[in-house]
């Protein structure tokens, strides 16, 4: 009866593995065993003779492509961003803490297959079983598949808020403008809607004259950039009439 369970048992957690796949990244299981090894931390194998291999290889895989993808995103995302701007924002979301929550909110933790007590599954566990399912995707549906998959989650997850949520720069350009008895406003420029993904170009004006255009998918996002482009237009303002 033990055996029979257990049986039964990975067949449902087959069927979830497939669940989750299809649902996150939009694409079919073709290679099961990259995915079963992808979920299977290394405390499943001690001990084991039959050859299983743990997720650590694959999750080295994952590392790389997600970094590559997400660098890609970013470089499209924005065309005037430099070097150190564009891997601050990278940092922010391929961290370790990001990518625990992205895997815990997505249900990896209830999926990983581990020789301890579910409570003892640590944080890290989890993101780097995220990693390696990215690594399990990119074997199984090549690079273009993996990295339109990856964006899509990340999307879900919250990206392109993460990637600016550092500085308030539309708080800072309000309190400009207020100290300086300026008239601001935030005009949308253009709004585009294709492929069921939305493009806003947003300006910020100062008195009448346009400081920053702004780019993104939402209106909030495009105001977030004009506001982080105006304030770097009055910062070299004003420190150009020092």
């Amino acid at each position: 009866m033990a055996l029979l369970n257990r049986f039964f048992s990975r067949e449902n957690r087959s069927d979830r593995i497939d669940v989750l796949v299809n649902t996150h990244f939009n694409l079919k299981v073709k290679t099961r065993r990259y995915y079963e090894e992808s979920f299977r931390h290394s405390s499943a194998i001690d001990g084991d003779e039959n050859d299983k291999k743990s997720n650590e290889r694959l999750e080295y895989l994952g590392d790389a492509v997600l970094d590559l993808c997400v660098a890609h995103y970013l470089y499209k995302s924005d065309k005037n961003a430099q070097e150190g701007l564009l891997t601050q924002r990278k940092s922010r979301v391929v961290n370790r803490k990001n990518l625990n929550r992205i895997g815990k909110a997505i249900g990896i933790e209830d999926l990983l297959d581990v020789r301890m007590r579910r409570d003892d599954i640590q944080s890290n566990m989890v993101g780097n079983a995220l990693e390696a399912l990215v690594g399990a995707i990119y074997k199984d549906h090549g690079y273009e598949k993996t990295c339109k998959a990856v964006v899509r989650l990340l999307k879900d997850h919250g990206i392109d808020q993460r990637i600016h949520e550092t500085t308030d720069f539309k708080s800072k350009l309000h309190h400009w403008a207020q100290v300086n008895k300026v008239e601001l406003k935030f005009d949308v420029v253009r709004e585009n809607h294709e492929s069921g993904e939305g493009k806003y170009e947003v300006e910020v004006v100062a008195d009448g004259k346009r400081i920053g255009l702004g780019f993104g998918r939402s209106k909030k996002i495009a105001e977030h950039d004009s506001s982080r482009r105006g304030w770097r237009t009055i910062f070299e303002r004003e420190e150009n009439s020092k």
